[in-house]
Parts: C-alpha cells; structure tokens; sequence
C-alpha cells in the first residue's frame, strides 16, 4: 500500500472537507500542570479524542495506589466539558498503570484497573469491566469507510525488562510477552473483521528502535510478531503511540505510526531514527487524523495550532 501513498510531509497542503471527521490524540497530561493545549484542539473541531496513556500522573517510587485516584480526582476537575462530551478512546500507560515502567508483576494493577473503569465510566457490559486488561476494540463506520480502533495493554500482562545504566535491555527469553496469550488472541480474532482502515493505540511506540527507553523492541519477538500480523492484513494501518515526550511520524514497509507526546509535560533533547519521517517535535503536540472517504490525513499540532508534520495517505 506504500505505492499507493501521498507520502508528502506537509507544510501547507491539508484536507478539508464538511465530511472530514477528525480524531485528536495525546498522551502525557499531568493533572497539577496547566494544559492551554486544549484551546488548540478545540479550534480544530474535532469529532473524537483518543487519549494515549499518562493520562493522569498517579504513580510514586514505591509503587504504591495511594495518590492514583486522588490524581484522577483532580482530572475530573481540570478536563474541558466541551473535550468530555466528545467521543473518548482511551488506554492508559505506566503513570495511570501505577508504576513507572511497570509491567505484569505490578501488585496493586487490579485495583488500578478499576479506578481506571470507574472515571472513564466504562459501562458495566463493557469487556474492560468484567476481564483482565483495558484492551479493547471498536468498529465505527466513517465517511463510508469501515474504522477499526484497536486499543492495547501493554502494562498487565508484559514481562520483566531489565535496565542496565539508564537503558533498557532486550529482553531474549522465549515467551518473553507484552501482551499475554489472551490479549494476543483476541487481538489476531479482532483483526479478522472486515474494515478498510486500522487505527490502532500502543502506549508505548511499535515501530522506533533507537532509543534507550520503553518500545517494543525491548521483546523483539514480540514486535516482529505484531509488525508480521499488522503486514498481513489488507487495510490500511495506522499506529498511535505516546510516552515519549516528544512527537513524530514514523514510516515501516506499509505502516504509518504517529506519536503524539506531550500535551503538557515537554522534553528538550532531540532524537532521531532510521524510520522516523522528518524529525521529532519536543514542545506540547497532539495529533490529528483527518478522515475523509478515500484519504486520511496523519499530524502533528502544537500549542499555537501550527502543523509541524503531516503526512497524507490513500486507503
């Protein structure tokens, strides 16, 4: 589907349309920290927001809950009503999980999990309120096009990975997971249905390799067999990510991610990777997805609303 890309990184040109439906996302939002982010992507009238981990910053040293739900309490209060009223996607990352850089072994990851169902107000049929993990699936028809939103935990179910001098290693052992066997086969079920365009949430980036913090590269198994799965399938793919502090747009083979980080906590070192398209962007970002019938639009927004990458794709 690479052949059939616009792959511009854009300055100027965007898609506009009275039927453009348009998806913001973002990651890393401390609630005691101002966020006049919002203003921007209020003015781009979006239709959804998909939120992408760290959307509270609950955690402290020892791992223990006590300040998780006084952070989400906090949220509650400081989140736009305009924002809330939209259409929510959600995942969390290690800082709503619980624990920084936590994973499967995290003792207090149930009752987080339901402080996480409780303000996101997951009905009680939802399968994240009656399973282990907060993935989830979602199929929405937009602008003729068949959407697949696919939201992954990589925190419950994931192995140890070890950090050796500030840089995590890879981890080799044979059934080494960051998604667990249920999440893996309900994630191989989802992705039989039949849609056109896949949008699908990693807290943590897929596609990046180069850097010294969490990825999936840290379980090379692990990501050679998602990009394997993702490579198989017909549709279009789009990965969205955060974590990072820093924003990008990332291009492997047929897979377009984008990761969107920070909406208000900015890092300032710079960064790059062999997949990376353009550079990295270290200020408050979020991101864009700009659907129409037969186009999507991928980018990256600051503060001030200005477009710092875009990439345009067919489907």
């Amino acid at each position: 589907m690479l052949s059939r890309a616009l792959l511009l990184l854009l300055t100027t040109f965007s898609i506009h349309s009275q039927e453009t439906y348009k998806i913001a996302l973002g990651s890393c939002l401390h609630q005691d920290h101002p966020a006049p982010i919002w203003d921007a992507v209020n003015d781009n009238n979006i239709d959804s927001f998909f939120f992408l981990g760290d959307n509270i910053y609950g955690d402290v040293p020892s791992g223990l809950p006590w300040k998780l739900k006084r952070s989400y309490d906090k949220q509650k209060k400081v989140l736009p009503s305009w924002l809330m009223s939209k259409q929510i996607h959600v995942i969390w990352d290690d800082h709503d999980y619980g624990k920084n850089d936590g994973g499967g072994s995290y003792r207090f990851k149930e009752y987080a999990q339901d402080l996480y169902i409780d303000f996101w107000e997951i009905p009680d049929d939802d399968p994240r309120a009656n399973r282990e993990g907060i993935y989830y699936q979602q199929l929405q028809n937009i602008n003729g096009l068949r959407v697949l939103f696919v939201g992954l935990d990589t925190r419950y179910f994931r192995s140890n990975i070890e950090e050796k001098d500030d840089v995590y290693l890879p981890n080799l052992e044979p059934d080494a997971t960051f998604l667990g066997d249920k999440q893996w086969e309900w994630l191989k079920d989802t992705l039989k249905q039949e849609h056109d365009l896949l949008i699908m949430a990693s807290s943590i980036q897929v596609l990046a390799t180069e850097h010294r913090f969490e990825k999936w590269s840290n379980i090379p198994s692990e990501r050679n067999k998602l990009l394997t799965l993702l490579e198989s399938l017909d549709s279009r793919v789009i990965v969205v990510s955060g974590d990072r502090h820093r924003a990008g747009l990332y291009q492997y083979n047929e897979i377009t991610e984008i990761t969107a980080s920070s909406l208000n906590r900015p890092t300032y070192s710079e960064e790059t990777d062999s997949l990376l398209l353009g550079k990295t962007y270290t200020e408050n970002n979020f991101g864009l997805i700009s659907i129409e019938k037969d186009i999507v639009e991928i980018s990256v927004i600051n503060v001030d609303n200005k477009t710092l990458e875009s990439i345009i794709l067919e489907i």
